[in-house]
């Protein structure tokens, strides 16, 4: 692929702002290369984010990527607190009523098929970019950067083994043996043109449209299945990438990791070779300004 065009998606909703405006201001002033940085929202948190929008920056809502008959309802169950996405044209097509990781799933998985970029990198909303980075970088004369971790996977990961299956009967694939490659991280880049035809096989092999196939399953993992669909279906020469463990941003998942954060001056600290971005896990409770504090120091200092 010569001189490829390069997107940036992020996923996002309200709770998480904030912390998509400083990933914002990051790929400002540290990420070159891509041609657009697509922010992926539900339909009612458009407003809230239009102020993010700009030349290389554009909102998409969930209703220019999804189809109609699956769109987000206030959940009785918690009195309107959080979102579940269902409707009558889902439940007739025997998909459950869905939550909001299940949506940002489909929202990257249905952006190649709308945008004409060719290839896409995800960044989430609670990244943090310190470094700068060229996108580019990406695509070589061996294709393009596909994380992949050899045995990342075992037998042990209930929840990780699930997501191979699924993925697996997706794509008419055998049972998947273990331990397995495990495709899930930060950064992660996919060929608009491995999309287009993994959603043909999967439409081929389960005989409905791509997001029922999918949504039907409980629980899936969007880079499962395009992991498996390179590597599996196509092999990854042919899909045109080349496997790669390193992991260019560095991830605090849980609290235990956070308690590694109260010590430090500066996030520059943490990072490794080859890293130039943190991302630190909304859930996990840090306070936005100690975020910014972090990623504003100078290290050292």
């Amino acid at each position: 692929m010569t001189n490829p065009s390069i997107a940036i998606a992020t996923p996002s909703y309200a709770d998480d702002l904030e912390r998509c405006r400083l990933l914002c201001a990051s790929i400002d002033r540290f990420v070159s290369g891509h041609t657009m940085h697509y922010l992926l929202v539900e339909d009612r948190d458009l407003p809230l984010f239009a102020s993010l929008a700009g030349p290389r920056r554009q909102v998409l809502p969930e209703s220019a990527l999804l189809p109609r008959w699956l769109s987000s309802w206030p959940d009785p169950l918690s009195l309107g607190r959080r979102r579940v996405w269902t409707g009558p044209g889902a439940l007739a097509r025997g998909i459950p009523p869905l939550r909001g990781w299940h949506a940002q799933q489909l929202r990257k998985l249905a952006l190649p098929l709308k945008s004409h970029e060719d290839i896409v990198l995800f960044a989430d909303s609670d990244m943090i970019f310190l470094r700068p980075f060229d996108v580019t970088s990406l695509s070589t004369a061996d294709g393009v950067r596909l994380y992949r971790k050899p045995g990342g996977i075992t037998q042990e990961m209930e929840r990780h083994r699930g997501w191979c299956e699924v993925a697996s009967r997706l794509l008419g694939l055998p049972q998947p043996a273990f331990p397995s490659a495990d495709y899930i991280n930060n950064l992660v880049s996919w060929r608009r043109d491995n999309i287009v035809a993994m959603m043909a096989r999967i439409e081929q092999v389960t005989g409905r449209d791509w997001v029922s196939a999918i949504a039907a399953n409980r629980q899936f993992s969007e880079y499962m299945i395009y992991g498996y669909f390179v590597e599996g279906v196509r092999g990854l020469a042919e899909a045109g990438h080349w496997p790669d463990a390193h992991e260019p941003c560095k991830v605090f998942w849980f609290d235990e990791d956070v308690a590694d954060l109260e010590g430090l001056r500066s996030f520059e600290e943490v990072l490794g070779p080859g890293q130039v971005a943190v991302g630190v896990q909304s859930f996990t409770g840090v306070p936005l300004a100690r975020l910014r504090a972090l990623a504003e120091a100078e290290p050292g200092r």
